[in-house]
């Protein structure tokens, strides 16, 4: 059996609602499903409200976008699981956050406007709906206009960093967002350490010991973009400093269309042991 900890609903840039995904989950047989919406818990809160019938396991998460200074488009993102949702200082922190997301996109389409693109806060705040704003919310809105073809296309011409749409988000400090997730009795995990854009496996390594000293509980070494030789290769680090190892497809539904719930690219198998390791260490936090 196998689990999938990293994935996204409509709640933020994915296209499947939490029913939808939940029922997905639970079609593929998966032991397990972790919703890790971008800045956003409002999925995890819904599903509460339902009596599902569904045998899969949901695991409360977010993904969060951190503030270090990488070169490049490389990025750090962090993954808390197991979160309690409820907590008050997490609600507090991604509500501002919430918040940010929509100014930022309102802040994109007035940029798009002077490219000569009309886009309207309504239009905006319609495709958002009850959830964090992202820009793969922007590209969709210029795909239904007939501006760009695909998703690729509005990121490499407006919405990628360098473009003229471009607009930075508001992102965590390192260390806070360790302390957030750990506040909130959840797993602080490195989302695909391949983002990092790394030259050498050895750069990767000395980064992990780094963030281990300052709190970091665990890897996600399986992940649909990594090859088998760098997972090896993370599981080996994640041994040597004591980490624990997670993974996930990284799945948003029609925003990826070429990653799959589950597998990925095709090849990716999560072990429902990872699951079960992960959850233990949560229950000892």
């Amino acid at each position: 059996m196998s689990v999938d900890l990293h994935t996204h609903t409509t709640f933020s840039d994915g296209t499947l609602t939490p029913e939808q995904l939940i029922e997905k989950a639970d079609y593929q047989r998966l032991t397990a499903v972790a919703i890790t919406d971008h800045d956003e818990i409002g999925a995890l809160k819904y599903l509460n409200t339902l009596n599902s019938d569904k045998n899969v396991i949901v695991v409360n998460g977010a993904e969060f976008s951190i503030d270090v200074d990488l070169k490049g488009n490389a990025h750090l993102h962090m993954l808390g699981l197991f979160l309690d949702i409820e907590n008050d200082e997490l609600n507090n922190v991604l509500i501002k956050l919430k918040n940010a997301r929509r100014e930022r996109a309102y802040t994109i389409i007035q940029k798009l406007k002077e490219q000569g693109i009309p886009i309207t806060k309504q239009e905006i705040d319609d495709v958002i709906g009850l959830g964090s704003a992202g820009r793969p919310h922007i590209a969709r809105l210029l795909i239904q206009k007939k501006i760009v073809s695909n998703v690729w296309e509005a990121f490499s011409k407006y919405l990628s960093k360098g473009k003229p749409a471009y607009v930075s988000k508001q992102k965590l400090p390192l260390k806070d967002a360790i302390k957030l997730i750990h506040d909130a009795h959840g797993l602080a995990i490195l989302a695909h350490p391949i983002s990092l854009k790394h030259r050498r496996y050895k750069d990767t390594d000395v980064f992990l010991r780094e963030l281990k000293y300052i709190g970091l509980d665990g890897v996600e070494a399986y992940y649909a973009t990594h090859s088998p030789k760098f997972t090896k290769f993370l599981k080996e680090s994640a041994a040597r400093y004591s980490l624990l190892v997670s993974g996930g497809s990284d799945f948003h539904g029609k925003v990826k269309p070429d990653t799959e719930l589950g597998i990925g690219k095709g090849n990716l198998d999560v072990p429902d042991d990872i699951y079960f390791s992960l959850k233990e260490a949560a229950q000892h936090k």
